[in-house]
Parts: C-alpha cells; structure tokens; sequence
C-alpha cells in the first residue's frame, strides 16, 4: 500500500514484515486522525482503541490523495484474523504494474489476475459477482483524457487572451499617436527621423505590455498560493504554474504587443510635419 499509494510517512515507521509475522498489535494512523484523536499531540508510543483491541501507535503518514485518506488506520492483516479468531479472509488487495506495459498491458494483467484468482478460489468464470476487480488504469485513462481536454481549452482561452492583449495594445497606441500627433510633428520639425519615431512608439508599447503582462503574472501566481492554504485538506492541493511557463508566456505577450504597436507606430512615422502641427 505505501509504494502503490505513495504514502509518506510524518513519524515513525509503516507496517513491516516482522508486525505480519508476529501479528503485533501495532497501528499507523493518517495524519487527520491524530488530529482527531490527539488533539494535534505526537502520536508516537499512543495507544489507541479498535473494537476490543488496544494498538500501539507506531506510525502517522500523510497522504496527497486528499481528506479520506488521511482518515484510515492500518494495522497487520494478520492480526485482524487472529482477532476474528483464525478468520483468513482478505477484503482487499492491492496490486502494482509498471507504467512501461501499458494501458493495455494493465487490462491483460487484470484478465490475468482475476483469472488466477477464480481458479484458486474455484470460482466459475462466469461470477462477475465473486471477485470485484477495480482496474484504476482505466479511470487513470479518463484523467488523462479529461486533462488533455482541459488543456485544450486552456490553450483556446490563452490564445484568446493574446489576440485580446494585441488588440488591446493596438488600440492603446493608436489613441496615442492621435493624441500626440501635434508633438509627433514638432520633433519631426525639429529634425526627428521616421526611424526615431517608430522607436519611440514601440518603446511605450513594449513598455505597457511588459507592465501588464508582469503585473498579471505576478497576481495569478498570488492568487494560486491563496487558493493552495484554502484547500490544503482537499482532494485538490498545492495549485501552482510553471515559472518558466509564466515568463514565457509574458515574453510572448511582450512579442506581440510589440507587433500590434508596430502598426500604429508606423501610422505615426507618416505623418508630415505641416499636417500635424495644424492638428487641434
């Protein structure tokens, strides 16, 4: 269970071999259910009561799978069948495969075990109700599925949120040039090549697009880190995004901003200097 589910372990040690063999009345309980029972107090050489049974606390684990399962206490199957009084029965197993074979390697492997299984316990091959099989390889397919899904539209919605920026900055720098039109013309008066113009323009409008995009950046991630301690006991924890992807993002932003101030910025360059000092 702790290599397929990834448990880590907070104190202590998890059920080992010589607790199986001796059938040691050892427990290792989540991390929420010391909370619960402790009172947030260290665990560790605790006792703990199970039906009739008293455990000794051994272990506390923590577990990225969210609030349930930090809510479970494990103990020795072995000592549970001998409570029940020499009960050998199993209600649960838990089975690894390597990622290499597969989704479909994953199917055959469960053909394989629930075969196995049937003829061990003499179970007709038909019984769909004698042994229950839950193949996480297939909801793992529909996560994988539903996130390419989301990735899609998460793409739609950047690409959305560039060509809105371009036209954003665009208009920004038109308005701009209208507005400075009569000073275009002085420094053209005065000298000013259309080369200096171009540079000038796009220089404010690298200028306002680095601030946005940065400023933007900046509170995604502020919001993402709000959102991680709000859910910290949720199935969804630690949301996060790629720096490097965040940067990369806001250079592209930075690239096009300065090609839709290109347009503008040429408009400006055009412009002659007797048109534009007669402008109001």
């Amino acid at each position: 269970h702790r290599i397929n589910e990834k448990t880590i372990m907070m104190k202590g040690r998890y059920i080992n071999e010589l607790d199986i063999k001796q059938k040691t009345k050892n427990a290792v309980i989540g991390r929420l259910v010391e909370i619960d029972l402790f009172n947030g107090e260290d665990a560790l050489g605790k006792f703990i009561s199970l039906g009739n049974s008293i455990f000794k606390v051994v272990g506390v684990y923590q577990d990225d799978g969210g609030d349930n399962e930090e809510r479970i206490i494990y103990i020795p199957y072995t000592t549970r069948q001998r409570i029940e009084k020499g009960n050998d029965k199993l209600n649960q197993i838990i089975i690894g495969f390597k990622p290499s074979i597969g989704y479909a390697g994953a199917l055959t492997l469960e053909k394989n075990v629930t075969k196995f299984l049937k003829e061990k316990k003499f179970i007709a091959r038909e019984d769909r109700s004698g042994i229950f099989v839950r193949n996480l390889a297939e909801e793992l397919k529909q996560t994988q599925q539903l996130a390419t899904v989301l990735g899609l539209i998460a793409l739609f919605f950047a690409v959305g949120t560039i060509i809105a920026g371009i036209i954003g900055v665009s208009n920004i720098m038109i308005f701009v040039v209208k507005e400075r039109t009569k000073e275009i013309g002085i420094r053209k008066a005065l000298g000013a090549t259309p080369k200096m113009v171009i540079s000038t323009i796009l220089i404010e409008a690298i200028t306002i697009t680095a601030l946005s995009g940065f400023s933007g950046m900046l509170l995604g991630i502020s919001i993402l880190q709000n959102l991680g301690e709000q859910l910290e006991d949720y199935f969804i924890k630690n949301p996060y995004i790629d720096l490097g992807f965040a940067i990369s993002a806001t250079v592209v932003l930075i690239v096009f901003g300065t090609i839709a101030g290109y347009v503008p910025a040429k408009r400006a360059a055009r412009i002659k200097p007797i048109v534009a000092l007669r402008d109001e």
